[in-house]
C-alpha cells in the first residue's frame, strides 16, 4: 500500500519531468553540482513523439477543431441566465414553494410596464389593445388584465400614469424563461403605440434575456477589439507574421475545443451564460501566454545550435514544464470554486477550467508539431536576435540595480502594493440588480419606469410563505418595520395550508438596506412566526452573498494550500514557497483595492463607460482570488524556473537571479501586455460583471509582471541568498524532484 501511495503521490510530477528515482524513500543526489546529464522526462519524450508524428498530430487537431466548431459556434443556445440560487437556502425553498403551490401569483412573471405621461393609463384605449395583443404574444403563457384587478393588487401607480401587466412566461425550466422573456420583449417592442406612450418588459427573466444579449454582443466586440492589438504585439515580439500567428492559432484551437466541451456539459446540466465570456477571456489570455513562452524558448534553443527535434525536446523540458505546472495550478485554483453551491459559479469555473485544459493540451501537443513542421521559418533573423540581446541587456542592467540595492527596491515594491491594497479594507459586497443591464434595453427601461412610478422596492418585492394562521402576525411584523412600504396577504391558502405575504420595501433589490431588511424580518419572524420563510429576489441576493462569504475562506485556504505544495515540490524551497504565497497575497490585495476604488467608490468609472454600483459584486473576491492566484503562478513559475535552471547549472544564486530575470524579462513583458489587452478588451465592451473581472485582472497582471516579478522577486531572493534553497532533510526525502536543467 505504501508503494502504491508513493506512485500516486508522484504521478503529476512524474509527468512534469520528475524522475522515478526521486520518489520518496529514495536517496537523491544533490542537483547543484554544475554538471548534468540530460534525462528525458515525459514532457521531453512527448515533444519528440509530437515532432516525429507531426503530420498525424496536426491532422488530428484539425479534425478535432472542425468537429468542435459547430458546438462552439452554437454554444450560446445551450447556456442559461439562471442558476443564481444558493442551493439549500431559504430563498431557494421559497422559490420552489411559489412555483409548486402558488402558480397564479406570478411571482416570476414578466411585467409589461405601460406608461402614459399625458393621462390616466388605465383608461387609455391603447392599454386594452396591448393587453389583447399580449394574449397571442410568443413566450406568453397567461396575461393578467390590470383593468379587471382590484386597486389593492397594486398594478396602477398613484398618479395613474403607469400600469403593470403581469405576463406568465412559457417554460418548464429556468433555461426556457429568459428565451420566453426575450420573445415577449421583441413582440412588445414592435407594437404601435400612441406618441409619447411607452411599453417595456421587465422582471427577473427579462433582465437575464437582455443581459445574455449584451453578453454575446460584448463577446464579439471584445474579439475584434483584442484581435488586432494582440496580433501587432505578437508581430513586434516575434518580428514575423508566421511566428506571430502561431499563438493565436493555438489559442483559437484550444478555445474551440473548450467551448465544444462546455456545450456538451450544457446538454446534461444547466450552464450559465457567464461561462462563455469568462472562458473565452481566460482561454485566449493563457493560450497566447503559453505558446509565447514555448515559441520563445524554442527559438533560443535553435539559436544555440540545437537540431529542431532536440530543441523542441529541451523546450518542453523547461518552458513546457512551466506551462504544464502553471495550467495545473490555474485549474486547481478554479476547481476550489466548485465548493460554492451555486450553479452560476460552478459553471463559470467549469468553463474556464475546460478552456485552460484545452489550451494546455494544444500547447504541449499541437504546438511542437507545428514548430517542427515550419522549420526555419520560425527562427529569428540576425536583426531580431540583435534586438533580443539588447533587450536582455536592458533587463540585466535593471536586475543588477535591483540586486545591488535589494532592500530599497524591495521596500518600494511592497509599499506600492500595500498602498494600492489599502482601500480593500473598506470593501463592501453586494449583488447586482436590473442596473446591470444598459439603459435602452427594454428590461432596464421598464425597471426605471417602475422605480419612478412605484418606488425602488416595487421592482423586487419580498415573498413570505407562511401558515395561514400566522399570516396576520407576519403582516404585523413586516408593517412595523420602517423600511417597509406595504405588506399584505396576496393568495388564498394552498392545499398545504400556507399563504403568501407580499412585502414592498423602500429600497432597491441591490441596496444594502434591502439585505438588512431581509435579516431583520427573518430574525423577528423566527420568534413570532417560526414557520414563515422569507424569499424573493432580494432574499436570493442576500442568501447568495451569505453562501459566498461562508465558503470563501475554505476555498481560499484550498487555493493557498495547493499553490504552496506545488511551489514546494517544484522548487524544493521553503523560502520560495512561503515568499511566493506572500507576494501573491499582496498582489491580490492590491487588485482588490483597485476594484474597491473603481467599482465601489466610482473613481475612474466614467472612463470605463459604467455607472458604479456602490459595491463590489459579492462573487468577485472569490473569483479574483482564484484567478489571480492561478495566473500569477504563470509568471512566477516561468521566472523561478529560469532562475532555478541557472542555479542548478552554476550553483551561484546571485548569478542565477540576474541571468534568469534578464532571460525571461522580455517574454514575460510581452505576455503580460497581450494578456492586459485581452482583459481590457473584454472589460470595456461588456456589462459591469465582466468589466469588473477584466479590468481588475488587467491591473493585477500589470502589477504581477512588473512590481512583483521584476522588483520584489529579485530583490527578495538577493537578500535571502543561499537560504532561497533551504529545505529540511526530512522534507527533501518526502518530496519528488522536478528539474528544469538539461
Amino acid at each position: 500500500m505504501r508503494r502504491l501511495g508513493l506512485r500516486v503521490y508522484g504521478l503529476v510530477f512524474a509527468f512534469a519531468g520528475a524522475p522515478m528515482s526521486a520518489m520518496p524513500g529514495v536517496d537523491i543526489p544533490t542537483p547543484i553540482d554544475g554538471l548534468h546529464t540530460h534525462k528525458s522526462g515525459l514532457l521531453a519524450s512527448l515533444a519528440r513523439r509530437m515532432a516525429h508524428r507531426r503530420r498525424v498530430v496536426m491532422l488530428v487537431w484539425l479534425f478535432v477543431a472542425v468537429a468542435a466548431a459547430p458546438l462552439a459556434i452554437t454554444l450560446t443556445g445551450a447556456l442559461s441566465g439562471a442558476g443564481w440560487d444558493a442551493q439549500g437556502s431559504t430563498a431557494q425553498t421559497v422559490r420552489t414553494e411559489l412555483r409548486r403551490d402558488f402558480v397564479r401569483l406570478g411571482a416570476e412573471a414578466a411585467i409589461v410596464v405601460y406608461h402614459q405621461p399625458n393621462g390616466a393609463a388605465m383608461s387609455d384605449p391603447g392599454l386594452g389593445t396591448l393587453v389583447t395583443a399580449l394574449g397571442s404574444a410568443p413566450g406568453a403563457a397567461r396575461v393578467v388584465d390590470p383593468r379587471t384587478m382590484p386597486p389593492q393588487a397594486g398594478l396602477a401607480s398613484r398618479d395613474g400614469h403607469t400600469v403593470l401587466i403581469p405576463v406568465a412566461l412559457v417554460g418548464t425550466k429556468d433555461a426556457d424563461l429568459p428565451k420566453s422573456a426575450g420573445q415577449l420583449g421583441v413582440f412588445v417592442g414592435h407594437q404601435t403605440l400612441t406618441k409619447g406612450v411607452t411599453a417595456n418588459v421587465t422582471g427577473e427573466w427579462s433582465v437575464w434575456s437582455d443581459f445574455n444579449k449584451e453578453n454575446e454582443e460584448a463577446l464579439h466586440k471584445a474579439e475584434l477589439l483584442s484581435g488586432l492589438p494582440s496580433v501587432l504585439l505578437l508581430f513586434v515580439a516575434f518580428g514575423g507574421a508566421i511566428a506571430a500567428g502561431i499563438p493565436l492559432l493555438l489559442a483559437v484551437a484550444g478555445i474551440a475545443v473548450g467551448f465544444a466541451a462546455l456545450h456538451l456539459f450544457g446538454i446534461t446540466m444547466p450552464v450559465s451564460v457567464w461561462a462563455m465570456n469568462f472562458s473565452m477571456m481566460i482561454g485566449l489570455a493563457v493560450g497566447i501566454d503559453y505558446s509565447l513562452f514555448i515559441v520563445t524558448r524554442f527559438r533560443e534553443e535553435r539559436a544555440e545550435g540545437h537540431a529542431p527535434e532536440e530543441a523542441i525536446s529541451r523546450t518542453l523540458a523547461t518552458a513546457g514544464k512551466a506551462v504544464f505546472l502553471s495550467a495545473i495550478t490555474v485549474i486547481a485554483s478554479l476547481a476550489a470554486v466548485l465548493i460554492v453551491p451555486v450553479m452560476v459559479f460552478r459553471s463559470m469555473a467549469l468553463g474556464m477550467i475546460l478552456s485552460v485544459a484545452a489550451v494546455m493540451a494544444a500547447s504541449l501537443t499541437l504546438l511542437p508539431a507545428v514548430l517542427i513542421a515550419l522549420g526555419d521559418k520560425i527562427l529569428e533573423t540576425r536583426g531580431e536576435r540583435s534586438r533580443e540581446v539588447k533587450a536582455e541587456g536592458r533587463w540585466a542592467r535593471w536586475t543588477a540595480h535591483a540586486t545591488t540595492h535589494p532592500a530599497a527596491v524591495l521596500t518600494a515594491g511592497v509599499a506600492l502594493l500595500l498602498l494600492l491594497g489599502a482601500p480593500a479594507l473598506g470593501i463592501r459586497l453586494g449583488m447586482p440588480g436590473a442596473r446591470v443591464v444598459d439603459e435602452g434595453r427594454t428590461s432596464r427601461d421598464g425597471y426605471d419606469t417602475v422605480v419612478a412610478a412605484f418606488g425602488p422596492g416595487a421592482a423586487a418585492p419580498l415573498f413570505i410563505t407562511t401558515p395561514a394562521g400566522e399570516a396576520a402576525k407576519v403582516v404585523s411584523v413586516a408593517t412595523a418595520d420602517t423600511a417597509v412600504v406595504e405588506a399584505r396577504i396576496v393568495t388564498q391558502a394552498a392545499p398545504t395550508g400556507r399563504v403568501v405575504v407580499r412585502v414592498i420595501g423602500t429600497s432597491a433589490v441591490d441596496d444594502l438596506a434591502t439585505s438588512k431588511l431581509v435579516d431583520r424580518l427573518r430574525t423577528e419572524l423566527a420568534a413570532s412566526a417560526p414557520d414563515a420563510r422569507v424569499g424573493g429576489p432580494a432574499a436570493q441576493n442576500h442568501d447568495l452573498s451569505s453562501v459566498l462569504t461562508d465558503k470563501a475562506p475554505l476555498a481560499v485556504a484550498i487555493i493557498v494550500a495547493i499553490a504552496f505544495m506545488l511551489l514546494l515540490v517544484v522548487f524544493r524551497s521553503l523560502a520560495l514557497a512561503f515568499g511566493s504565497i506572500l507576494l501573491n497575497l499582496l498582489s491580490v490585495g492590491a487588485a482588490f483595492g483597485f476594484a474597491t476604488l473603481v467599482f465601489q467608490h466610482g473613481i475612474g468609472a466614467r472612463l470605463l463607460g459604467i455607472h458604479h454600483q456602490g459595491f463590489v459584486d459579492a462573487w468577485a473576491p472569490l473569483f479574483f482570488f482564484a484567478l489571480l492566484f492561478g495566473l500569477s503562478m504563470d509568471y512566477q513559475l516561468f521566472l523561478l524556473a529560469a532562475i532555478r535552471e541557472r542555479y542548478e547549472d552554476t550553483g551561484d544564486t546571485l548569478l542565477a537571479i540576474r541571468e534568469g530575470v534578464s532571460r525571461t524579462g522580455k517574454p514575460i513583458t510581452n505576455a503580460a501586455l497581450i494578456m492586459i489587452v485581452v482583459f481590457i478588451a473584454f472589460g470595456v465592451t461588456g456589462p459591469i460583471p465582466p468589466t469588473e473581472l477584466g479590468v481588475t485582472l488587467a491591473l493585477a497582471v500589470l502589477l504581477d509582471a512588473t512590481i512583483v516579478r521584476m522588483m520584489i522577486v529579485p530583490s527578495m531572493m538577493t537578500l535571502l541568498g543561499d537560504r532561497n534553497w533551504y529545505l529540511p532533510k526530512w522534507l527533501a526525502k518526502v518530496l519528488p524532484v522536478v528539474k528544469f536543467a538539461h
